[in-house]
């Protein structure tokens, strides 16, 4: 069985409170305008048509910050696997984000909108169902992260995000391809669809873009604010369903990557800026949150996502089947 190591994809960490803006055109949230990645996918017309409202999104990661001002209420169910062995029976306890990374993804996905505070999430009135399957180091082992997407369907994720991959950072597991197939064929089987991150660096899951192939999963590649590939992201290769999303520059322009919630140690409420595929996945899940939320079957969901894509935006050379860049406005009309 081959072994590949899997890691917490946000690249950078530039900003740590909330920026005053001007008055938000879509949303009262005092952040809305530094989200530069909501308009390039077209969240702001598709809110007038859905918000995802009643879909449960999985969060497979370093847990979420269960008290945030952007987040708190909208988890429904949560737990670790951390140490489980792959035994699903065998979560248990917290799932309190001790790192940050995985609350950042959550706000992306589904924070609230319009609550005046902070920012909003592409899904905002999704619910969360989160399985805590990396320690405050970052590391852990596959077969949690297999558990942990099995709890999540099992309490009614319809989509799984998995800002997972190996970006030579000390933030690391370990997991086997069988593994990480096993977890995602089980979402696919009991109605739930799996976003993957690419990976960053080239390095992908370890099992490269051009292996993804025929998985039942959405593999995603980041974009930059000029809707071209991230200096950093891996290639989507072969894979069967494969889109780009908004996921920073990595540029050290902090405005140029993704802004959202986030845990610091001792602060509450915090947000912060943050480069990588793993901020580009939580989009594209909370997209197939806001076709979901429309009536959409788990097969059309993925069907009109695809389809529906600025066509070769964002995509990188070596990509055989890159859709191009997503678009929720076109996704989510009414044809």
């Amino acid at each position: 069985m081959r072994t590949i190591r899997i890691s917490l994809l946000g690249l950078a960490v530039t900003a740590l409170a909330v920026f005053p803006t001007t008055a938000a055109q879509a949303s009262n949230d005092p952040s809305f305008a530094n989200q530069w990645s909501l308009a390039r996918i077209g969240a702001e017309k598709a809110w007038t048509r859905t918000t995802g409202a009643g879909v449960r999104i999985g969060i497979v990661d370093t847990g979420v910050d269960l008290t945030h001002e952007d987040i708190a209420g909208k988890v429904v169910e949560s737990i670790s696997c951390v140490g489980s062995g792959g035994d699903v029976a065998k979560c248990q306890g917290s799932a309190q984000d001790d790192q940050g990374h995985g609350t950042h993804v959550s706000g992306i996905a589904a924070a609230y909108k319009d609550n005046g505070k902070g920012i909003a999430g592409v899904a905002p009135d999704a619910q969360l169902v989160v399985a805590k399957v990396m320690t405050a180091q970052g590391t852990g082992q596959g077969s949690d992260v297999t558990a942990g997407i099995k709890w999540v369907v099992d309490h009614g994720a319809k989509v799984v995000n998995l800002s997972l991959g190996d970006p030579a950072q000390p933030i690391t597991a370990l997991i086997s391809e069988n593994e990480l197939k096993e977890g995602i064929d089980y979402a696919w089987g009991h109605g739930a669809i799996a976003v993957v991150a690419s990976g960053n660096s080239g390095t992908g899951l370890g099992i490269e873009g051009s292996n993804f192939g025929d998985m039942n999963a959405i593999i995603v590649g980041a974009t930059g604010p000029d809707d071209k590939p991230a200096s950093y992201t891996t290639s989507t290769g072969g894979a069967k369903w494969a889109v780009a999303a908004p996921g920073g520059a990595a540029d050290k322009k902090k405005d140029d990557d993704i802004y959202s919630t986030f845990w610091i140690k001792g602060q509450q409420n915090a947000y912060t800026y943050l480069a990588g595929t793993s901020m580009a996945a939580p989009h594209v899940t909370g997209a197939i949150a806001l076709l979901l939320g429309e009536g959409l079957s788990q097969q059309a969901a993925v069907t009109r996502l695809l389809d529906t894509a600025d066509k070769g935006v964002g995509c990188e050379a070596n990509s055989q089947t890159c859709r191009g860049r997503i678009n929720v406005d076109r996704a989510t009309a009414k044809e």
